[in-house]
């Protein structure tokens, strides 16, 4: 699981005396000074060659040769739309990429005209792209501006982007096929485990039950949940019999303590807002709302919070309209007491202090 602000303070933190940044654009770095939609190309192929890779970062408000941290000197990243953001990178590249962003609030040490250092307050944007799921990612659409042509694969090397080499496609096809083998390969030994011909398999994404008799049954989920949720489980090897008791035999571990909120469809319905979609709606800045989101605990919520697994190293975190109302009542009262909502975002920032020394 990887925590993007943590990580985006480390790649930028270390500096040399002469405020120069150490850090180094790298096969999941590249730095930009500024964000601008009119560059949505170029960040896209990007993004799909980090998506090939192991995923990785754009980070806006650092100035190249020499690297300096000059902070966002305009709105532009602030202002992003998201929606428009995504349907642009989803119309050139396919799969649909799976990324994140995020501000963030640096201190940058600065020489006055008197020769003193003193620390300057910096804003600092953020770009990730995780790592695909299914790969290759797949440029759709031409342009010319980019050099991207229909069916080019992108592939992130060391601190730059181009096109695929054969050892890093074969290498994509052949983790491919091996997953699609294990994954069978489970499937396989589940059934010799059974130890029966009257086996059914539930696919718990949609409901629909197979059943070795040609006939198929497809439930609504929500009541697939109530079954599981309500039947009393018995782990193999360890059984009391209760005599009328509904049983499912259970290989391995199955944890049903909290009902789960399971989205029709899409997780966009449930839980429709990243951090910066409901930073937003709540009009305040980025670092008040995950001081808020940490000082409430709402990530151990999912009435509040989902978090979606986008790679094998990347999540999205995602917000109910829930969330959403909880935060504006608590807002409403934290206004009427502002020492209280500036106690809070202290006691965050301590917080993250005190990790980055540990």
């Amino acid at each position: 699981m990887i925590n993007h602000e943590e990580r985006v303070r480390e790649i930028i933190q270390t500096l040399t005396n002469e405020g120069r940044l150490k850090s180094r654009e790298s096969t999941t770095v590249e730095f930009k000074e500024n964000f601008n939609m009119n560059s949505l190309a170029k960040y896209a192929k990007t993004m799909a060659a980090y998506a090939n890779n192991c995923g990785g970062y754009i980070i806006f408000g650092v100035r190249d040769r020499p690297r300096y941290l000059t902070g966002l000197s305009n709105d532009n990243f602030e202002n992003l739309d998201q929606a428009k953001f995504t349907a642009g990178i989803n119309s050139l590249f396919s799969p649909a990429l799976e990324w994140d962003t995020g501000e963030i609030q640096v201190n940058v040490p600065e020489k006055t005209n008197d020769g003193l250092t003193s620390l300057v307050q910096k804003k600092i944007g953020w770009i990730y792209a995780a790592e695909a799921d299914q790969k290759p990612v797949i440029a759709q659409k031409e342009n010319d501006g980019e050099k991207i042509t229909n069916g080019d694969i992108f592939y992130r090397y060391r601190a730059r982007t181009q096109k695929i080499r054969y050892a890093e496609m074969a290498n994509i096809i052949e983790d491919r096929m091996s997953r699609q083998w294990k994954h069978m390969f489970k499937v396989f030994e589940l059934i010799r485990k059974s130890q029966t011909a009257n086996i059914g398999i539930i696919n718990y994404a949609n409901g629909r039950v197979t059943t070795p008799y040609g006939i198929d049954v497809v439930f609504d989920r929500k009541l697939v949940a109530q079954v599981l949720r309500r039947a009393k489980f018995i782990k193999e090897g360890y059984f009391d019999e209760v005599e009328g008791a509904p049983v499912i035999k259970v290989t391995g571990n199955i944890d049903l303590a909290e009902e789960v909120p399971v989205p029709d469809g899409d997780p966009e319905v449930t839980h429709p807002y990243i951090q910066k979609q409901l930073a937003e709606k709540l009009a305040i800045n980025a670092q008040v709302l995950y001081a808020l989101i940490w000082y409430y605990k709402m990530k151990n919520q999912k009435k509040y919070h989902l978090e979606i697994t986008t790679s094998k190293s990347g999540v999205v975190h995602k917000f109910s309209r829930f969330a959403l109302e909880f935060l504006q009542e608590k807002l409403s009262k934290l206004n009427k007491d502002p020492g209280a909502l500036h106690k809070i975002c202290n006691e965050y920032k301590a917080r993250n202090k005190n990790i980055s020394k540990s």
